[in-house]
């Protein structure tokens, strides 16, 4: 089965409130591991996609274009997230660093200052790993 192509830079993710209503969130993600269906993002910590996938791990993706809009007879793929950490994480990052190059860079060091700023204790980013129904 294809899944997400390795054309397309950005996938809306969706994730659910605990009143079941879809959030859609345009994120980078890079594959994961062998498995045909697996990928994976990289998002800040406090970012409400994190809350909701660590109460509900249900997710939906397409892709889409930077600002989100869903690219025309893009497929919808339902599966479920897991926010991992650990060497899992550093998996994650690396996929992501090697899909995204130096806009990857820039992010990393973007959160980094910003984490210096702001105080914050704790990881900038939150790695999530997905898994598509096949």
């Amino acid at each position: 089965m294809n899944f997400l192509s390795d054309k397309e830079k950005y996938v809306s993710l969706v994730s659910y409130r605990a009143s079941g209503k879809g959030v859609p969130t345009a994120v980078w993600f890079a594959k994961y591991g062998d498995a045909a269906n697996t990928y994976c993002v990289i998002t800040e910590t406090n970012a409400g996609k994190v809350k909701r996938i660590r109460k509900n791990p249900k997710i939906e993706v397409q892709a889409c274009d930077i600002k989100g809009n869903v690219t025309a007879n893009a497929t919808t793929y339902s599966g479920v997230a897991r926010l991992v950490t650990g060497t899992e994480a550093v998996a994650v990052r690396k996929a992501i660093a090697k899909r995204y190059g130096i806009t990857y860079k820039i992010f990393s060091i973007y959160n980094a200052i910003g984490s210096v700023l702001k105080r914050r204790t704790g990881q900038p980013e939150t790695n999530i790993i997905f898994t598509l129904n096949e």
